[in-house]
């Protein structure tokens, strides 16, 4: 496959992340980096995008969904549906560490504020909105590059089955974060609304997650009633 020389570092899609300094890497045909940023030991972490998917027709994009229709038509007038981002690790020589396809065609990533943890952690959010409906959104997953490569942080959950550290954001669920009293780890609280399979009435899930004892937890509660996202975020004592 012809490559592109990553000279060309792109245009960072969150404020504050800024370019970075690195050896140039190697960019598969039809990407651009859309975004770097610094992961603490040399490497950075990297999003590709699309090579038409300009900063602009990404902000215009995020949560509306990206397809064909989105470009320009070509000369057969048959634009190719967007290519899946891509989160890839990059060492401080431009060796490619890690590499994986999003699914989706947008993508961001971030620092996470999160305190107290092994190594830095970082917030990879992949724009999984659908052109219908209000079940899908943003997703962000937590990723610790220097410890898992690019693989998302694990949570053991109330059954004792591990699971990808992963967080919605759409029209029936959202998150965020909790400040820590004792100044350990922040917690992190997400709320979510469904249907309910027997009655059709609403259910919705109260969950916190948290930092103990070197790895992730969640406790959780259900009630009957309904929440979206045009309601304010619920109070801290409806969460376990």
């Amino acid at each position: 496959m012809t490559k592109l020389k990553g000279w060309w570092l792109g245009l960072s899609l969150l404020c504050g992340s800024g370019f970075a300094v690195a050896q140039p890497s190697e960019v598969p045909e039809g990407y651009r980096v859309a975004q770097q940023v610094l992961v603490g030991d040399g490497s950075l972490l990297e999003v590709l995008e699309d090579v038409r998917v300009t900063p602009q027709l990404h902000a215009d994009s995020w949560g509306n969904g990206l397809d064909a229709d989105s470009f320009a038509q070509s000369e057969d007038d048959h634009p190719a549906s967007p290519l899946s981002a891509q989160a890839r690790l990059v060492s401080d020589s431009g060796e490619v560490l890690a590499q994986k396809s999003l699914d989706y065609p947008l993508a961001t990533v971030e620092k996470a504020p999160l305190n107290g943890l092994p190594s830095p952690a970082f917030f990879l959010t992949v724009d999984q909105t659908a052109p219908m409906g209000s079940y899908s959104g943003p997703a962000t997953q937590v990723l610790m590059p220097q410890q898992s490569q690019l693989d998302s942080v694990l949570y053991l959950g109330e059954e004792g089955e591990r699971q990808p550290l992963v967080f919605a954001q759409t029209g029936k669920a959202a998150w965020r974060i909790v400040p820590s009293r004792e100044g350990g780890t922040e917690s992190i609280q997400q709320v979510s609304s469904a249907s309910s399979m027997e009655n059709e009435e609403f259910i919705t899930t109260y969950r916190t997650f948290r930092y103990v004892d070197g790895q992730w937890t969640v406790s959780s509660r259900q009630q009957a009633g309904y929440w979206d996202m045009e309601s304010d975020f619920p109070e801290p004592a409806l969460f376990p």
